[in-house]
């Protein structure tokens, strides 16, 4: 009787690292895992290092890590270890995500002042009146007392 091949089976490792075999046949296709063994029922079979890897792939997929980004956290630049390429890229993520807050922080700012401007409409003008939150003059009243609508809409 042969003795069972060492590894895991694809299945198991896909539910051991919260995602699917197709995500796993994948990372193989596109060489983010090497090539599995293979049992003799043709089976993928993975060993610990295979498993580590796997781990090491998946964790880095869910801090948002691009494929390419991933390939290149371990790849084997002797200029630096896998640590320090890892830190550039979230240096680099850190440094993007800070620059669409800033922007969303000014957007927010923008549509509050405007939300707060369109509040405080003094009286007299058009129930449809606009203009407070567009940010100009009201223009409403010199289109006459019959005006529906506010010309700057």
């Amino acid at each position: 009787m042969a003795s069972a091949p060492e590894g895991i089976r694809i299945g198991e490792l896909a539910r051991r690292l919260g995602t699917t075999t197709k995500t796993l046949r994948f990372y193989e296709q596109i060489g983010l895992l090497g090539a599995a063994k293979r049992s003799e029922a043709a089976y993928r079979l993975y060993d610990n290092a295979a498993v580590a890897t796997a781990h090491l792939v998946i964790g880095l997929r869910r801090l948002g890590l691009t494929p390419n980004e991933i390939q290149a956290v371990l790849g084997t630049d002797l200029q630096s270890t896998r640590r320090q390429r890892l830190l550039a890229l979230m240096d680099e993520r850190l440094r993007q995500i800070y620059l669409e807050l800033g922007i969303l922080q000014g957007r927010c700012d923008d549509l509050a002042a405007r939300h707060a401007a369109l509040l405080a409409t003094p009286r007299g003008r058009p129930e449809d009146c606009v203009c407070d939150a567009l940010l100009r003059p009201c223009t409403c009243r010199q289109r006459g007392k019959n005006a529906n609508a506010c010309e700057n809409t």
